[in-house]
């Protein structure tokens, strides 16, 4: 990732809430099993959106936990702000050393977008070992529909992103100890990141001044944008159950 814009920052920028994010947490919602009560746990949070919308419609007890200590402080600005607190937690910790004991959560969710430069295996690993036997384990996570070009993968990992295809996505479930699986797009168009220009300019302004707009106008963000639209590079939500005895 070039260090004139966060990866962090910029993959928000191409991800805004409104546009891209709520739909597919709507997507999500239908997929999972959330009750009134149930304790869940967003692996990348970020500023706590997901989260806060999940504790609203629900009125479940969610924790969200992020490696940025930023996002954190918004995030908990906004619970208190939303009426929230007593619902929504957050705190700041490492995705591949959750600091939480096994087998507490009834429904973890990992959002690899919000976890640039992390080992998703070993994220995917945390996630199954805190969830409770028979609890669901999703992760909202980028995937290469086929083998990508070479200079077009450097690209990507230098966006903070690392796609794995379907199939190798579904091996670190498994080897985790989560079965039943199931994959959809989560976005079937491509639409997973913001593709009008003019849109992305504005948000680059908004997030961070001309380096947001240099950092959305720059190859990364063209090889990204190209990829998703052709869905090379897709966004995948992938679901599945804890076995007891993984």
């Amino acid at each position: 990732m070039p260090s004139r814009l966060a990866a962090t920052t910029l993959l928000s920028v191409l991800q805004p809430w409104s546009d891209v994010e709520e739909p597919i947490h709507q997507r999500l919602a239908r997929l999972v099993d959330a009750e009134e009560g149930r304790e869940a746990l967003w692996v990348g949070c970020g500023s706590g959106r997901s989260v806060l919308w999940w504790s609203e419609r629900f009125r479940t007890i969610t924790e969200g936990i992020d490696p940025d200590h930023r996002s954190i402080e918004q995030a908990e600005e906004r619970a208190r702000g939303a009426g929230l607190a007593k619902l929504a937690t957050f705190q700041t910790g490492d995705p591949t050393n959750l600091p939480h004991e096994d087998r507490v959560f009834d429904t973890v969710i990992v959002h690899m977008l919000h976890l640039p430069h992390t080992d998703g295996e070993k994220v995917i690993g945390e996630a199954a070992r805190v969830c409770r036997p028979m609890g669901t384990v999703v992760a909202l996570v980028p995937s290469w529909s086929q083998s990508p070009e070479l200079k077009d993968a450097q690209i990507i990992q230098g966006l903070g992103l690392s796609p794995f295809v379907s199939v190798e996505w579904k091996s670190f479930f498994r080897d985790a100890g989560v079965v039943e699986l199931s994959v959809e797009e989560a976005a079937t168009d491509g639409g997973w990141i913001l593709q009008r220009r003019l849109s992305l300019i504005v948000r680059g302004w908004r997030a961070a001044g001309w380096q947001g707009v240099r950092a959305v106008l720059g190859r990364e963000v063209r090889t990204l944008c190209r990829l998703a639209r052709r869905r090379v590079l897709r966004f995948s939500i992938i679901k599945g159950t804890r076995w007891p005895h993984g």
